[in-house]
């Protein structure tokens, strides 16, 4: 059973939190890798790396989908803006059961998706719409990397390459695995790396959306 939050708060803090963890977890992982004493292989460290990122992505993954279900109650983001909903359920889980209707599962890792149930279910999609919208080619990326750690499919590995692309301008040579790529500095903040800025992105987020 889905654990059933109550504040917009308290769901933003224990999702932060759990960032905190990771990113500390992480900085070990690299301090074993860059250490005198060296402890963990390249192979892994991007292991690892990639557990950390699926990690955090499935916390993300949490963290939307509970902050959406209480604006559907019209709760309100710590701004204190009213937020309206066009749905009027009883409870949390009702709210879930109304957004699920007839499908199988609600994929809260798709920002196309969780745009459209915005503008649909929220009045002028607040406060979902706009920070997504602003950070939607990042999201589908994590998304991308995400499926391929999960899958290793023909269809994860095309989405997967075209964040590749659109990180080095070009199809590499050699695929790196997601647990490399995620290790490549950042082309837009040479100081990070992949993995970084998509934990500045989660937190950023945590904020704007609530």
């Amino acid at each position: 059973m889905p654990q059933i939050r109550r504040k917009v708060s308290a769901v933003a803090n224990d999702f932060r939190a759990e960032l905190g963890r990771l990113e500390r977890f992480d900085s070990e992982n690299q301090s074993r890798f860059s250490g005198s004493s060296r402890t963990l292989s390249k192979p892994q460290l991007w292991f690892l790396t990639e557990a950390v990122f699926f990690r955090a992505f499935r916390a993300y993954d949490g963290f939307i989908r509970d902050i959406f279900l209480l604006y559907c109650l019209e709760k309100r983001p710590l701004s204190g803006f009213p937020v309206k909903s066009f749905l009027k359920p009883r409870n949390f889980l009702h709210a879930e059961r109304l957004l699920q209707s007839t499908r199988p599962f609600l994929d809260w890792a798709n920002p196309d998706m969780v745009i459209e149930r915005a503008e649909t279910y929220l009045a002028d999609g607040f406060p979902i719409k706009l920070p997504y919208s602003s950070n939607r080619e990042t999201l589908s990326d994590m998304r991308y990397v995400r499926n391929h750690i999960a899958h290793e499919s023909k269809e994860s590995l095309s989405a997967y390459v075209r964040v590749l692309i659109r990180h080095y301008g070009t199809v590499p040579l050699t695929t790196p695995s997601p647990g490399e790529f995620l290790l490549e500095i950042d082309a837009a903040d040479p100081n990070k790396y992949k993995l970084q800025v998509f934990f500045d992105v989660m937190r950023r987020l945590s904020f704007d959306l609530t």
